[in-house]
């Protein structure tokens, strides 16, 4: 039983670790989206030749079925990297489609806060269901 609770223990810090590495990524990304978003939104459109939308779709399709799977083991940290491809899939829709027109009642917040409400929904889920 003593090496069940120590195996949980380690899963939970790796999980920790890997969700603070990728808020550090979400930082630098919304960095240099700001402060250069025209070359950003370039980029985004067109990546290894496919169209944004295909790659967008994409990486939806693994995070939800990385997600799906990490609920299936007892490590906690394939949850989370799935709940972060699925919010950085709809944080590259926003990009594709227009980043102002999600700014809801001139609130710019919003386009950051729909990627970060629905990671931090995925991950809640998770951690219901793990319990």
């Amino acid at each position: 039983m003593a090496e069940q609770t120590e195996w949980r223990q380690k899963t939970k810090v790796w999980t920790y670790l890997i969700m603070a590495m990728l808020l550090v990524v979400i930082v630098v990304v919304i960095n240099v989206v700001w402060k250069n978003p025209v070359r950003a939104e370039a980029g985004i459109k067109h990546f290894l030749g496919l169209p944004g939308w295909a790659l967008a779709s994409i990486t939806a399709v693994v995070g939800i079925l990385v997600f799906w799977g990490g609920l299936k083991v007892e490590p906690e940290w394939p949850e989370a990297f799935g709940a972060f491809l699925v919010a950085g899939a709809i944080a590259w829709f926003e990009l594709i489609v227009g980043w102002n027109r999600f700014d809801l009642g001139g609130m710019v917040v919003i386009p950051y806060l729909i990627p970060l409400v629905v990671f931090l929904l995925m991950l809640a889920y998770a951690l219901k269901r793990g319990v």
